[in-house]
């Protein structure tokens, strides 16, 4: 993983369209958090007040392993008490005080430079959020100069995101024009979000009129996102299969009605979900436990998420818990040695490109109240291990399982890590004698992560570009027992006519997911299960001579 910003532009990966790569073919993995503006996150972490605040907030991030910041363009009327160097710091919107349209305020542009500059002193790359309209509390669309009640072009909120053409629709066009070419120049601007919160407003004209403006101004082909939160995980953000969106972007929160501990269940299937519905980078640009849940629980909250969705596929953004006293700011540090953590643990990650969410890790000796989550590529096994019914319970005895492929004869090295500081714990050496390799986990509390090196290529895939898997499998689906989706993926070592079916336990054909010629590689598909009762069914996969079958659990 890159440590510096001296690669060049960030893009989607174009060997591994769910990641992410420098232009110069080196890897990235985001590793951030929510920023507003740099005032609100240095008050937010109980930064003092004064000429220092913002500089001293870049040189916290930086320390504690940073690489992404998410930066909000819209005014922060409500945060004002933070904004005390340099009077009105905290606001990056263009025309809020302007009030027109066609007259953007040019104090904001220069702070906004001046962020995105120490930014980049400091190695962090910037998520840059649009926003045109207004934050709910701070900047409602009513009192905005996008609003018909104060001369702007748009009677209501849908409006703007309805149509490309028209007055309003030309403001907004040179609006993300002088958006994009003033900070597309910056090295360390990583994605395009285009606004927040707001998918479902944002339809097809709006979305092809931005990303024509974006793809005619940026000529570094960075990526394209549109944010969404929804109170369900299960809900689909509805321009996520837009072809306009090159990354996924799903907000998540404990205010959906989660706990410490069914935290991480949510947010892997959400992970594994979006990763292989869309085969897009799975970008969680808000994940935390909202504002004002927060305390020793609800840190393993953050940590169970993040760790879960990371072996889902996903980069959770970590999200402050939004209070200026001393617990929250206590809080919004304690988080951020979470984000210190996932930097020291993947920075050990020796072959991203390859990584993926694999559901065939076993283990043994396992306890009811643990849950497994895991990760693959060419020479990393990365496992997640989560006590999901108690946080101070001390697990013991167990041990991990992994089956790989074409490891037999290969040196390995494992290291069992504590995800709340990244420290390693125990650290394993020798050489496998079969394709399975088992490992007994060291007493813990709450988490864990396993993480194992193969010497060598061929773990997983077999050595090359085209990235061939060297054998036929059919992976357990994931989650299981589920309700009503889930994830079934194989692999194919060659060009072969795939037929996938499930039946029930009398050998009756339930449904054919698959039927059709497809090529060498990872396939994934996603199992409707509505409309059948609760109970025991198998899925089968016949490839040209290979033939393998798995059972599956609905529960509803």
């Amino acid at each position: 993983m890159a440590n510096g910003l001296s690669h060049g532009f960030i893009h989607v990966d174009p060997s591994n369209p769910t990641m992410f790569s420098y232009s110069d073919g080196t890897s990235f993995l985001p590793v951030g958090v929510n920023g507003h503006t740099p005032a609100v996150t240095a008050a937010y972490l109980g930064i003092p007040p004064g000429p220092q605040q913002v500089p001293a907030m870049w040189d916290s991030l930086e320390a504690h392993g940073v690489n992404t910041y998410r930066l909000f363009m819209f005014n922060q009327q409500e945060f004002a008490d933070s904004f005390s160097w340099n009077n009105d710091e905290g606001s990056a919107n263009l025309v809020y005080n302007t009030q027109s349209l066609d007259m953007y305020d040019l104090r904001v542009g220069k702070l906004m430079d001046r962020w995105f500059q120490q930014a980049l002193d400091h190695n962090i790359n910037i998520y840059l959020n649009m926003f045109v309209l207004f934050d709910v509390s701070a900047y409602p669309f009513s009192t905005s100069p996008w609003s018909s009640s104060m001369g702007g072009p748009f009677a209501d909120i849908n409006a703007p995101y309805a149509s490309a053409s028209g007055s309003g629709a030309q403001l907004e066009r040179d609006y993300y024009i002088y958006v994009v070419s003033r900070w597309g120049a910056y090295r360390n601007l990583f994605t395009w979000e285009y606004n927040n919160e707001y998918g479902y407003y944002s339809l097809p004209p709006w979305l092809a009129m931005v990303d024509s403006v974006i793809n005619a101004n940026d000529p570094y082909g960075r990526p394209h996102s549109v944010s969404f939160w929804n109170y369900s995980f299960s809900s689909t953000n509805p321009v996520d299969s837009s072809a306009y969106i090159n990354v996924t972007d799903d907000h998540f929160y404990a205010s959906n009605g989660w706990t410490e501990f069914n935290v991480d269940s949510a947010a892997n299937f959400q992970s594994v979900t979006r990763y292989f519905q869309y085969k897009k980078p799975v970008m969680f640009g808000e994940f935390g436990s909202s504002d004002l849940l927060y305390g020793p629980a609800w840190l393993v909250f953050i940590r169970a998420g993040y760790w879960a969705a990371f072996a889902g596929g996903g980069y959770p953004i970590i999200w402050w818990c939004g209070d200026f006293t001393s617990a929250g700011q206590a809080f919004n540090r304690a988080e951020l040695e979470i984000v210190t953590a996932a930097s020291k643990i993947i920075s050990g990650l020796s072959d991203l490109p390859t990584l993926h969410p694999v559901s065939d890790v076993a283990t043994t000796n396992k306890p009811a109240y643990v849950r497994d989550y895991a990760m693959q590529g060419d020479s990393d096994v990365v496992v997640y291990l989560r006590a999901f019914t108690s946080d101070t319970t001390r697990v013991v005895g167990l041990s991990c399982s992994l089956h790989l492929y074409h490891t037999a004869g290969k040196a390995w090295e494992a290291t069992w890590m504590d995800p709340a500081t990244g420290v390693s714990i125990t650290e394993l050496s020798g050489t496998s004698s079969s394709d399975t390799l088992t490992f007994s986990a060291p007493p813990f509390e709450a988490d864990i992560i396993l993480h194992v090196k193969i010497a060598g290529t061929g773990t997983a895939v077999q050595a090359g570009k085209n990235g061939a898997f060297l054998e036929f499998n059919l992976a357990q689906n994931y989650p299981n027992p589920f309700n009503p989706t889930t994830v079934i993926d194989y692999r194919l070592p060659a060009n072969a006519l795939v037929v996938l079916k499930v039946y029930d336990v009398l050998g009756r054909d339930v449904e054919t997911l698959v039927d059709e010629h497809q090529s060498v590689g990872v396939h994934s598909v996603i199992f409707n299960a509505g409309n059948l009762p609760s109970g025991v069914y198998f899925y089968r996969l016949q490839a040209g001579t290979f033939i393998q079958t798995k059972k599956l659990t609905v529960l509803k």
